[in-house]
């Protein structure tokens, strides 16, 4: 954390915002605000405006916090597990209200903004016209680009090489279609090779955070409401939706080891049907993925069938990983498979069964 927090300080200085806000910064009244989030990108905005309610009360004047209920987790759903904004804003000593819906529901007394991030439910023109200033929206995505509730997700499988945050006003008609009142230069948050979602997700809300804070400072909540347009003049724009089980599965006509190692980034695992003999077709789920290079890869020459085509594989004897060779001859390492209808294995054990000497066409296990 320490290491994101230095290289993104002050990230908000450098916004791209209306140029209005280079001479005056609007008046509002005190602000009481509910606050509507979920995960760990939006507990990074609840507890900067905790922390700038405490610095600035004549800004910040109180906060409430609404989240989704728990959900059932884990084998049999039998757990219940709170969203991390639940957990954060009752550390805080924020009074919280737990809803699915907002029918039949009032704003508390006096709120005067809705700031929702990460939030996953539509705030109704009901709800969003009784408060005086509206709603603001923190986005990580360089909007209109990759509206949805994955832009991160997108941008990793989409290769791009940045990612970028905006900070709205909530629109009553449609998600993340509110005016976008600033917005991080191009290149503020790179995809680094050492990137993980969960590093990507920390850099953007440390950013949003910060963004959401200086644009209550100079009033960008307030009416009315200038938007900066888009950087985006001439790129083709897509939609951000959540991300699903068919991301994940694997192309071995056509992705290569870049494909393979953001989609583990994205999902965690990438999956596909593979295909023998002896035990049918069976989804197996390959974990552990990352590109290696030629000369890191050892062992014998083996078939693994899919559904789509079959692929080169090397097992060697002592390994417990296997190599897979991709249609543009680049390579992949697999540390452990889960094979349908059995626990996880080591990548060589588990794709015993599947492998094929290319030779005999028949199983093969002496390598």
């Amino acid at each position: 954390m320490t290491f994101r927090l230095a290289r993104f300080a002050g990230a908000a200085a450098g916004l791209r915002t209306s140029p209005a806000r280079r001479w005056y910064s609007k008046t509002s009244d005190p602000l009481r605000i509910l606050f509507c989030g979920s995960d760990d990108f939006s507990c990074r905005s609840l507890r900067a405006l905790h922390e700038e309610k405490k610095r600035n009360p004549a800004l910040i004047e109180s906060m409430e916090v609404m989240v989704r209920p728990p959900k059932r987790t884990g084998r049999g759903y039998k757990q219940l597990r709170e969203v991390p904004c639940q957990t954060l804003a009752e550390r805080l000593g924020l009074k919280t209200h737990q809803r699915d819906t907002f029918r039949e529901w009032e704003l508390p007394e006096g709120t005067n903004l809705i700031v929702a991030v990460s939030f996953g439910l539509f705030v109704p023109p009901r709800i969003l016209g009784s408060a005086k200033y509206g709603g603001l929206n923190v986005h990580p995505s360089f909007l209109p680009d990759l509206r949805g509730p994955a832009p991160i997700h997108h941008a990793l499988l989409r290769r791009d090489e940045y990612i970028g945050v905006s900070l709205q006003t909530l629109d009553s008609r449609k998600f993340d279609h509110g005016t976008i009142l600033a917005q991080t230069p191009p290149h503020t948050i790179p995809i680094r090779p050492e990137d993980t979602l969960s590093t990507l997700i920390e850099a953007a809300g440390d950013v949003g955070a910060e963004m959401l804070v200086q644009g209550l400072r100079d009033g960008l909540h307030v009416a009315p409401h200038e938007d900066v347009g888009s950087q985006l003049e001439g790129k083709e724009l897509r939609h951000a939706p959540k991300v699903t089980k068919g991301d994940s599965r694997i192309d071995w006509v056509s992705w290569d080891a870049e494909d393979f190692r953001r989609r583990t980034l994205v999902s965690g695992s990438v999956w596909s049907m593979v295909l023998a003999p002896s035990v049918g077709p069976k989804r197996a789920i390959f974990r552990g993925v990352k590109p290696v290079p030629r000369e890191a890869v050892r062992g014998k020459y083996h078939v693994l069938f899919s559904e789509e085509a079959g692929v080169e594989v090397r097992v060697g004897k002592e390994s417990t990983a296997a190599f897979v060779v991709l249609r543009d001859g680049s390579w992949v390492s697999v540390e452990s498979v889960l094979v349908e209808g059995k626990a996880e294995q080591p990548a060589a054990f588990a794709l015993k069964p599947f492998l094929v000497d290319p030779l005999l066409d028949s199983p093969s296990w002496d390598a």
